[in-house]
């Protein structure tokens, strides 16, 4: 059955915010708009619309967004309301969610993979991170 509701058009090629090759930002980056990263980024990345982690990007972080696109490396979790997309030559040590994953040949994935339709995706990610606060609790 078709889903009648209507969703979002996510746009990797309308680039907002670029970071670049040979920079590094340690904390929390947020965005309405689409990320390219190139460069290194240690904390959080959360994006509106699409994260685009490009071959020269290294990531110790978690991401969150309608649609992310991974060519480089990411140390974390990554959370994708609509699609995933792991591009050869690409890197993920952590766990992934998203309704639809592409993973290609060569990739190394080391992690969880939980696929969810996209309106469980909040739920899913809601009770993540309580077991992750419970956890630490420990």
């Amino acid at each position: 059955m078709l889903d009648s509701r209507k969703s979002k058009t996510y746009n990797e090629n309308k680039v907002v915010s670029i970071i670049g090759q040979g920079t590094t930002i340690k904390g929390d980056i947020s965005s309405k708009g689409t990320i390219r990263i190139e460069g290194t980024v240690s904390g959080q990345v959360q994006s509106g619309d699409t994260i685009v982690i490009q071959e020269g990007g290294k990531l110790k972080a978690d991401l969150v967004a309608g649609q992310i696109i991974i060519s480089g490396e990411v140390h974390g979790n990554v959370l994708a309301h609509e699609r995933l997309e792991i591009c050869a030559g690409g890197k993920v040590i952590g766990d992934i969610m998203a309704p639809r994953v592409s993973i290609a040949e060569g990739v190394l994935f080391e992690g969880k993979c939980t696929m969810k339709a996209p309106g469980e995706m909040q739920q899913a990610a809601q009770a993540n991170r309580q077991q992750a606060a419970s956890g630490a609790k420990e």
